[in-house]
């Protein structure tokens, strides 16, 4: 009999062991989200590979993509870096901007993207400047800081510029220039 009872307390200790081991294996392997506790005791939140985007009347406005994405949930700003972002057009062009980094604060809807921006839109436009800023009460899309925009049979430079439209028009401001014909 105390073999039979040696074999049942061999496989019961053996199923124990194989549930805490898979118990170990499902929390070791969930999606890494880090936590941490500045000295203001400002929840932070650490994301990899993440998107966010604005919607209104569930039209897609704009959607950006952040490698790390880093959130303050007390004041709501979100710092991001390896940004690809895309702003959506009314007659469904669109722009992609890539950027090293990026901001948003959520509670004013702004983005700022920042530290050499790229972009080209659907329709062959493309910029670089310094800043994009986007904001998203007065729906403004504003580039800051050498800004040099082509399009086919136009190029523009300037210190800043400015859209309502996602740069399919626009205003220029600061040492303003623009260049008929192909020049790009």
């Amino acid at each position: 009999m105390t073999k039979k009872v040696n074999k049942k307390n061999a496989i019961v200790l053996i199923l124990v062991l194989l549930m805490i081991g898979l118990i170990y294996w499902a929390y070791a392997s969930r999606p890494k989200v880090e936590e941490t506790q500045n000295t203001q005791t400002n929840k932070v939140m650490v994301y990899h590979n993440n998107t966010l985007k604005e919607e209104v009347n569930g039209k897609l406005i704009w959607q950006c993509y952040a490698e790390t994405m880093t959130v303050d949930q007390d004041s709501q700003m979100f710092t991001m870096e390896k940004v690809k972002g895309t702003f959506y057009r009314e007659d469904g062009t669109s722009i992609e901007i890539n950027a090293p980094k990026a901001t948003y604060d959520q509670k004013n809807k702004n983005i700022e993207l920042v530290d050499g921006i790229e972009a080209k839109s659907s329709d062959e436009l493309k910029f670089k400047t310094d800043k994009v800023t986007w904001n998203g009460e007065q729906g403004i899309l504003t580039c800051e800081g050498n800004v040099d925009i082509n399009k086919p049979g136009m190029r523009a430079t300037a210190d800043k510029a400015e859209s309502k439209d996602a740069f399919t028009n626009f205003k220029l401001m600061g040492n303003a220039h623009i260049i008929k014909g192909d020049n790009q």
